[in-house]
């Protein structure tokens, strides 16, 4: 008689009840591994959690465990999880945070796959930069344009400085021709000392004017 075959355990999806809606993960496999991948998300849906075996577009947190940034990156865009603005990246550290607390954990800084620490850039802050909408977006930082400005020029398919101010339809205001005359100094940060100086020749001017005043250096010490 032939022995008896001791039957495979397998991983099943329990009914558990899902408690956090707003939240659903997704494990990494790759490094992780598929047995304990398996075993960490029976532990989290058991813990109320919702895990998707596939990354879909529900997916709002996924979890990694001892990938390489650049390489994760690059894995998760073959995968086709491009849109990963409003979506959380994070280190496996957060998962077993959020486990032990039974709910997730806020995220923090320290819980994202740094990517720009590890390599020394962001290929997602890259994809941004080299996109045309941001370029051209970059026309609302010149004093005096406001959004629905730069929107409307980009609407009617001026993309550069050049396009816009070669436009003879287009009326610029005193702020706007400022902006465009001294862009570049406008857009240098300011030195504290620098700022601290010009907060004394203002303050001088202010007490003369109301001596009970006082004046206070604010913002991020542009001109």
């Amino acid at each position: 008689q032939l022995p008896r075959r001791r039957p495979e355990v397998a991983f099943t999806r329990g009914h558990e009840e899902v408690k956090f809606r707003d939240v659903t993960l997704f494990l990494v496999e790759r490094r992780m591994g598929k047995s304990r991948r398996n075993f960490l998300s029976n532990l989290a849906r058991s813990k109320g959690f919702c895990v998707d075996d596939a990354l879909s577009a529900d997916v709002t947190h996924v979890v990694s465990e001892g990938n390489v940034a650049q390489e994760l990156w690059s894995w998760l865009e073959e995968q086709g999880f491009r849109e990963m603005h409003d979506k959380h990246v994070l280190h496996i550290s957060w998962f077993t945070e959020s486990m032990s607390a039974g709910r997730p954990v806020p995220v923090q800084t320290r819980h994202y796959i740094q990517e720009i620490s590890e390599c020394g850039s962001s290929s997602r802050v890259e994809e941004i930069l080299s996109d045309e909408r941001y370029r051209t977006m970059k026309v609302n930082s010149v004093f005096g344009v406001g959004l629905k400005t730069a929107e409307s020029w980009f609407c009617r398919g001026l993309r550069t400085f050049e396009q816009v101010l070669s436009e003879p339809s287009i009326r610029l205001n005193r702020m706007q021709t400022a902006g465009f005359l001294f862009y570049e100094d406008i857009s240098k940060p300011v030195s504290r000392t620098e700022a601290s100086a010009l907060k004394i020749i203002v303050e001088e001017a202010v007490i003369c004017a109301n001596p009970s005043a006082t004046v206070s250096i604010t913002g991020g010490f542009r001109r």
